[in-house]
């Protein structure tokens, strides 16, 4: 059973309901500072979008997620994926960078591991990369799973937790859109193949 997890409480009062124009612009705003977790996880708890905004960046796609771009700079990308019933990203890291999700629509599993071991660990120490990749035996463990839902707690990622597998599970039987926010933008990852025990670095792109 994936457990839920309770709303993280703002630090700043009451949410402020804003246009997705106006939120754009205040992680704009953001990125021209220090961007921290924190700092980036108070502005979205404090400043909540109304769900029919994000409609005019919903695209879908029958067999697969995608990934639909509203805003990016230098230092952040603000993106907006729709999930289709059943559509699974595969374990995968996210380069050492910091993240954010929040649920606007449904639900989603994300399912937690850590890395362990492998037989190319030389291909970890490369520059501006958290690794190359093209191990052929690797060890993860899974750590934990948590539910993401509208209202809930953001979901993260940072430089010590950054592997998960994010899934909109069948037999909920419904869609999800999800808002994620990344800081850098992220252009690459490594994808882990438990089954055939290899891992390789994918190029990411958007969808619209």
């Amino acid at each position: 059973m994936v457990p839920d997890v309770s709303p993280t409480p703002a630090n700043a009062g009451p949410p402020q309901y804003v246009s997705i124009d106006a939120f754009v612009a205040g992680i704009k705003a953001l990125s021209e500072g220090v961007i921290t977790k924190t700092i980036v996880s108070d502005y979205l708890q404090n400043n909540v979008v109304n769900p029919a905004d994000f409609d005019r960046f919903k695209h879908w796609e029958p067999e697969r997620h995608t990934r639909n771009l509203i805003f990016r700079n230098e230092m952040i990308e603000v993106m907006l994926i729709c999930w289709n019933v059943g559509n699974q990203t595969p374990l995968h890291t996210h380069n050492g960078q910091l993240g954010w999700m929040e649920m606007i629509e449904g639900k989603l599993k994300v399912e937690n591991f850590r890395h362990l071991a492998c037989n190319k660990p030389e291909n970890q120490e490369v520059v501006g990369l958290d690794c190359l990749a093209g191990a052929t035996a690797i060890q993860m463990a899974h750590i934990d799973d948590e539910l993401v839902t509208p209202g809930g707690a953001l979901n993260t990622v940072d430089k010590s937790h950054t592997i998960h597998r994010i899934s909109n599970l069948q037999e909920w039987n419904e869609r999800a859109v999800s808002v994620h926010i990344y800081s850098r933008p992220i252009d690459s990852c490594v994808v882990f193949d438990l089954e055939a025990q290899r891992c390789y670095r994918r190029d990411l792109k958007y969808d619209f």
